[in-house]
C-alpha cells in the first residue's frame, strides 16, 4: 500500500522553518558586508557605539544609501535599546551584551526571509498549482535562504525586494480568482493593470535602486514585462494611447515619490541638505512652534545641495581603477558561483533561462568584482522555473539536492570564520566587564563579571585593553558594545584590525605594548584578567594595559620569537618593563574556526580561534 507523502509536505515545511531559526543562530561568518553593510552604521547611529564606518558612507560623494539599513538593523536596534531601558536586569542601559546585539540583528533577517516564502508560495500557486508545496520546500531546503538571508547582507535585501516585485506584477496581471485556465482564455486577462498594484511596483523598484545598483539589471526583464503587459499586450489593442498611459502613471507615481523620499532621507543624513525655518536650521525645538502657528510652515526651506546615492555609486563602480583596488575576479566566476549556490538546480534551469543567460553575458562582460551572494537575487527564478518538473524528478535528485545543502550549510553556518563572534562576546565582558581589581605582584588583577562597570570620569587610574586580530575577519567593532561616550573615561578599548598584513606589522604594533609577567597571568588565567601599568612621568595618573591577540590556529608565530623581534621588543618597551622577554600564552580557543585561507595548515594545526595574552618572563 503507497502512501501519499503530499499530506506530509506541511509538516516537513515546518521542520525546515525550525532548521532556519537555527542556521540564523549560528556563528558562521561568510563574508564582512553582512555586519559593515548595515549593523556596524546602525551600531554608531542608534547604539553609540565605536565602529569602523565602511568607505562608502565615508567619502564624499557618498555611495550607499542609508534607507535600507535603518529599516532592516536600524529598527530592530531601536527597539533593544527600548527593552534595555526598560528592564532594570542590564543594571546598566548605557550597554547592551554583545550576544544580545547578534541575536537581533540575525533574527530581524531570519523574519524578513519569510518574504521569500510568501513569493514563492503565491507565485507557484498562480502557475503551478499542483507543485505549490514542493516548490515552498525546494525554497526552504536551500542553503540560499537558510544561510545567506538569514545574514544582514544588503543582497538579501534586494532578492526580497525583487521578490516582492514579481508577486506585486503577477497579482497585478492575473485575476484574482481562477488559476486553472486554459491559454486562449481571454476572460482570464484582467481589463486593466491595477493602479495600486502599479504604485506598489514603482515604489519597490525605486526601493531596489537605494538598495543596489544592480536590482536595475535584476528587474530589467521584470519592467520589460510590465511595458508590454501595459502598451503591447493583446489586450489592450482597442485601447488609445491615454488609456495605455493611464495605467504607467500610478507606477511612474510611486517610482518618483520613494526616490524623493529617499533622496530627501540620504540628503538630510549625510548632511548635504539642510532644512530651515527662516533663517534658522529646523530643530525639535521648532517642531512646537509650528504646531502652535501652522502659518509657519511657509516659512520652511532649504540649504545645500541633494545627494543621489545610487547614481554615485555606478559613477565609482564604472572606473576601473575603482575596482581594482577591491579586487577584481575573472568572468568564469559568475558560473562557478551560479553552480554553487543553486547546485542540482542548475541543470533544470539553465535551459529556460535564455533571457536571464544573455543578461548575465552582458554583466560579465563588465569587470565587476563578483561574489556568490551576488547572485541572490536569482533565487526566486531559479526555483520557480522548472516547478512544473519537480513532481517527475527522481529519488537520486533529491538526495543530491539534500547532501549539497547539507555541505554549505555546515561550511558557511558552522565552520567558516565561525570563532570570530563567539570570541568577541566573551571579550567585551573582559574588556568592559571586569571588577573588584586589586593589586598583586607590581600588577592589577580583576574578576570578570557577567555585568557591565560603570566607567568613571577623571580617574587617576585607567584601565587599557588592546585587542589585535590577525588573519581573522574584520573584527565588526559593534559587538563589543563600547560606547563612543567612553572614550574620555577610566576604561578604555582599542581594536586593532590586522587582517592578513605580514609577521612584521603584527611584530610592531606588539613591540609598543606592556604586558604583565607570565607567571601573573598564567596561574590565575582562568579566573581572573591581569593588567600591567605602563611606566610614564605622569604621577598622577596610572594606566594599566592588557594586550591581546586573535588568530587562528593555522597562523604561523614563531618569526615572533626571533633574535631580531627580541631585540626590536627589548629597544621600544625599555622603559615600560625591565624584564623584556615577551612571550603568547594561550588564554582561550574557540573551535570550530575554519580560514579556508590557510586550508593547508588545517590539518597539521586544526580549526581554532586562538587568544594569546601577552606577558613577558
Amino acid at each position: 500500500m503507497s502512501y501519499d507523502w503530499n499530506n506530509l509536505l506541511p509538516y516537513f515545511y515546518f521542520l525546515l522553518c525550525v532548521i532556519r531559526l537555527w542556521c540564523s543562530l549560528l556563528p558562521g561568518y561568510i563574508h564582512p558586508d553582512e555586519f559593515f553593510q548595515s549593523p556596524e552604521i546602525m551600531g554608531e547611529d542608534v547604539l553609540g557605539f565605536e565602529v569602523y564606518r565602511p568607505w562608502e558612507f565615508e567619502q564624499s560623494p557618498q555611495c550607499r544609501s542609508i534607507v535600507i539599513p535603518a529599516l532592516t538593523i536600524g529598527l530592530p536596534f531601536k527597539i533593544l535599546k527600548t527593552l534595555n531601558a526598560w528592564d532594570p536586569r542590564f543594571d546598566f542601559s548605557d550597554v547592551i551584551s554583545s550576544r544580545s546585539i547578534f541575536l537581533t540583528e540575525r533574527l530581524s533577517f531570519f523574519c524578513l526571509s519569510f518574504v521569500i516564502d510568501y513569493t514563492a508560495y503565491t507565485i507557484a500557486n498562480s502557475y503551478y498549482p499542483r507543485n505549490t508545496f514542493r516548490s515552498l520546500l525546494v525554497f526552504a531546503s536551500s542553503y540560499v535562504l537558510l544561510i545567506f538571508h538569514t545574514r544582514s547582507f544588503s543582497n538579501a535585501v534586494e532578492s526580497i525586494i525583487l521578490a516582492l516585485c514579481i508577486v506585486v506584477y503577477v497579482k497585478g496581471s492575473t485575476p484574482s480568482v481562477p488559476h486553472k485556465r486554459k491559454q486562449d482564455d481571454r476572460s482570464s486577462v484582467p481589463e486593466r493593470f491595477c493602479s495600486t498594484y502599479a504604485f506598489i511596483l514603482g515604489s519597490l523598484a525605486a526601493l531596489g535602486c537605494f538598495t543596489r545598483i544592480t536590482f536595475i539589471l535584476y528587474a530589467f526583464p521584470l519592467g520589460l514585462a510590465f511595458l508590454h503587459h501595459v502598451f503591447i499586450a493583446e489586450r489592450i489593442q482597442q485601447k488609445s494611447w491615454l488609456e495605455k498611459l493611464t495605467e504607467l502613471i500610478p507606477a511612474c507615481l510611486g517610482l518618483v515619490f520613494t526616490t524623493v523620499v529617499c533622496v530627501l532621507i540620504d540628503s538630510l543624513y549625510f548632511g548635504t541638505l539642510s532644512i530651515t525655518l527662516g533663517n534658522e536650521l529646523l530643530t525639535k525645538e521648532h517642531l512646537l512652534a509650528l504646531l502652535i502657528n501652522p502659518m509657519r510652515f511657509l516659512e520652511i526651506g532649504w540649504k545645500g545641495e541633494l545627494i543621489f546615492t545610487p547614481l554615485n555609486n555606478f559613477i565609482y563602480n564604472i572606473d576601473t581603477r575603482n575596482l581594482t583596488e577591491h579586487g577584481l575576479h575573472p568572468r568564469y566566476l559568475h558560473i562557478v558561483n551560479f553552480v554553487l549556490l543553486f547546485g542540482p538546480l542548475v541543470l533544470l534551469t539553465m535551459k529556460d533561462l535564455n533571457a536571464s543567460y544573455h543578461c548575465k553575458r552582458f554583466m560579465a562582460k563588465r569587470k565587476y568584482k563578483t561574489e556568490p551572494r551576488f547572485l541572490l537575487p536569482l533565487l526566486i527564478p531559479v526555483i520557480i522555473v522548472p516547478s512544473d518538473k519537480l513532481q517527475k524528478l527522481p529519488k537520486p535528485f533529491w538526495v543530491a539536492w539534500a547532501i549539497f545543502n547539507l555541505i554549505f550549510v555546515m561550511i558557511y553556518g558552522l565552520l567558516h570564520q565561525a570563532g570570530i563572534i563567539p570570541t568577541i562576546q566573551k571579550l567585551q565582558f573582559q574588556a568592559i566587564g571586569f571588577r573588584n581589581c586589586e593589586e598583586f605582584d607590581g600588577c592589577v588583577q580583576c574578576d570578570v563579571g557577567r555585568r557591565f562597570i560603570r566607567p568613571v570620569r577623571n580617574s587617576s587610574e585607567t584601565f587599557v585593553t588592546n585587542i589585535i586580530f590577525y588573519k581573522t575577519y574584520m573584527p565588526p567593532r559593534h559587538l563589543f558594545g563600547y560606547p563612543k561616550t567612553w572614550r574620555s573615561t577610566n576604561i578604555q578599548l582599542n581594536i586593532y584590525d590586522l587582517a592578513g598584513g605580514s609577521i612584521q606589522s603584527l611584530e610592531k604594533l606588539i613591540s609598543k605594548q606592556v604586558a604583565p609577567k607570565r607567571n601573573s597571568v598564567e596561574a590565575y588565567k582562568t579566573r581572573y584578567i591581569t593588567f600591567q601599568q605602563r611606566l610614564s612621568g605622569n604621577v598622577t595618573l596610572r594606566q594599566y594595559e592588557r594586550t591581546l591577540l586573535v588568530t587562528p590556529s593555522t597562523t604561523d608565530l614563531s618569526l615572533l620569537f626571533s633574535d631580531r623581534s627580541k631585540s626590536s621588543w627589548e629597544q621600544n618597551n625599555q622603559n615600560d618593563s625591565g624584564d623584556n622577554n615577551f612571550e603568547l600564552i594561550l588564554t582561550d580557543q574557540h573551535w570550530p574556526h575554519l580560514n579556508l585561507d590557510q586550508l593547508d595548515n588545517v590539518f597539521t594545526n586544526g580549526m581554532f580561534l586562538n587568544v594569546y595574552a601577552l606577558v613577558r618572563e
